[in-house]
């Protein structure tokens, strides 16, 4: 799934792109977006009673969080009983996107300083959302902690889809030990930021942990008459964004490795 940008006005560059909030009054393609991703995901995996997807991208600044808000949103849309879990422990931002509370939740819950029940937000739009909580010192830790384990298999009984929002995997190791407990892993790249090195560098710690990988959404993507996003070492440098987003195109699913 390929996924533009509205450009902002100021000095060039991609850390003044607008990050756009599913709603309806946000462009009719950007919607459309979203629920192509939302539809492949539904079939990507038609025989668990509840899909864990795990959200990440290689860089920071590539618009995962972002993603992962907005792929919750449109299953919430959808009437699925969903939950937004924010794992980036160490730079959460779900919490505020969506102006929810940022504690407690999901470290208080593992150390015991809450219920489920009292970290777990409802929002009027239908999306359930297990902030980030307190910053721990010890993310990784935390994560890849029984008490995780046990608290995914409690979340399964409770939603159809749960979609773990976790940081860079190529900056630490938090994305990966999670993807052994995700049905499936959404990778996020953004036009310009990431390199073809560094997707293959986090295409291979996924395969290292034998996670599987359905896709990847590609945000910031350039409009048609740019084309230097497939040329070249960079995985994309284009710089002519489109005013709306682009037209998508399904890249879900199609990795070329077989092994996921």
């Amino acid at each position: 799934m390929m996924i533009g940008s509205k450009k902002r006005a100021g000095n060039a560059g991609f850390t003044n792109q607008v990050e756009y909030l599913l709603t309806d009054t946000v462009p009719f393609a950007i919607q459309e977006a979203y629920k192509m991703i939302r539809t492949n995901i539904i079939f990507s995996i038609p025989d668990q009673k509840c899909k864990k997807i795990l959200v990440t991208s290689a860089l920071q600044g590539e618009a995962k969080s972002t993603t992962a808000v907005n792929v919750s949103i449109a299953f919430a849309q959808n009437q699925s009983r969903i939950l937004l879990v924010d794992c980036d422990l160490r730079l959460p931002t779900d919490a505020k996107k969506l102006n929810a509370q940022q504690s407690p939740g999901l470290t208080n819950l593992l150390v015991g300083m809450c219920t489920l029940d009292e970290a777990i937000q409802q929002l009027p739009s239908g999306l359930d959302v297990l902030a980030a909580g307190d910053i721990p010192p010890n993310p990784s830790e935390l994560l890849g902690s029984p008490r995780m384990e046990q608290l995914m298999k409690e979340l399964e009984s409770r939603y159809e889809y749960i979609i773990l929002d976790t940081p860079p995997i190529c900056a630490v190791a938090d994305a990966t030990i999670l993807s052994k407990m995700a049905s499936g892993v959404i990778l996020v790249v953004r036009q310009g930021i990431a390199t073809r090195e560094n997707v293959n560098n986090a295409l291979e710690k996924l395969k290292v942990a034998n996670a599987k990988v359905l896709g990847i959404v590609m945000t910031g993507a350039a409009n048609e008459k740019t084309k230097s996003y497939s040329k070249g070492k960079g995985y994309g440098y284009g710089y002519g964004y489109a005013d709306n987003y682009a037209k998508a195109q399904m890249q879900i699913g199609d990795q070329k490795n077989e092994s996921h």
